[in-house]
């Protein structure tokens, strides 16, 4: 039998990420559901805040982009969140990362290809989700989405994918060295949360902190895409924010590289 083409073996990992996010949707929905109680806290929270002038400007937030990011944002924490990096500390510490290293496809693009794959299913029932809670803030509080932002918040959105998909994976390759991870995981996946916007805008922690943490990558995964959409990003600037985001990429890809070079050497040396 005829070896499948390059590009098919990709394809085949897509596919591989498109069923398992099928059978394992319910997780995903539950994880939407947890999205609910955050959205209703904090809106509670503005309202009290901005008490009888939701025109004025906090943070540089009207009442209603506030609240329009609070449910973006929440929803977007929820799709571009990963998982695989237990599947990759399971590989790493049962040896069976063996079998990969022998395979035409490499493990780094097993793994690339499976996530995209299973945020692909992911995109489709959040895009309903989206669709949504855009026409209830449209409904409720006269919140207006351009066609402009919305194509630009989709491709951010494919950015965000791959930069947190680096981030962990540069994450997960940590597992060569320690025994113990899976608390690692959460503590710096709490941390990106809270760095990239997910919980409250940057600009809430002041003008310092929001100064540093925008140089960072993190912002990219949920701010960014969460203020394309809500129209907060002047036009002159959103090429420049796309060609920053690009670069952590490319930082990213480099770094998971060297680590995973090292680590890989550590994992042979150890299996023999």
């Amino acid at each position: 039998m005829a070896e499948p083409h390059f590009a098919g073996k990709y394809v085949k990992c897509l596919g591989t990420g498109f069923h398992a996010a099928l059978e394992y949707r319910v997780n995903f929905f539950l994880s939407v559901a947890g999205a609910i109680a955050p959205v209703v806290i904090q809106t509670a929270l503005w309202i009290v805040i901005y008490g009888d002038d939701p025109a004025s400007s906090l943070f540089g937030f009207t009442f209603t982009q506030m609240v329009a990011y609070t449910v973006i944002a929440q929803l977007v924490s929820r799709l571009v969140r990963t998982g695989f990096e237990y599947d990759v500390n399971a590989d790493i510490k049962s040896g069976s990362l063996d079998r990969y290293l022998v395979k035409p496809i490499g493990y780094f693009g097993f793994r690339l290809f499976s996530f995209i794959g299973d945020k692909i299913v992911q995109t489709a029932f959040m895009g309903v989700l989206l669709v949504l809670a855009v026409w209830i803030l449209a409904m409720a509080l006269g919140f207006v989405v351009s066609a402009g932002g919305f194509v630009l918040f989709v491709l951010s959105l494919a950015l965000a994918f791959v930069l947190n998909f680096l981030v962990f994976w540069c994450v997960a390759l940590v597992g060569f060295w320690l025994t113990e991870i899976g608390y690692l995981f959460e503590a710096v996946r709490i941390v990106i949360i809270a760095a990239s916007g997910g919980i409250l805008p940057l600009a809430v922690l002041g003008p310092h902190a929001s100064s540093v943490l925008t140089l960072l990558p993190f912002r990219f995964t949920i701010q960014f895409p969460t203020e394309l959409l809500t129209g907060r990003i002047p036009p002159e600037n959103v090429l420049g924010s796309f060609a920053v985001a690009i670069f952590w990429m490319v930082v990213l890809a480099a770094l998971g590289q060297v680590i995973w070079s090292r680590g890989i050497r550590r994992f042979a040396a150890v299996g023999s």
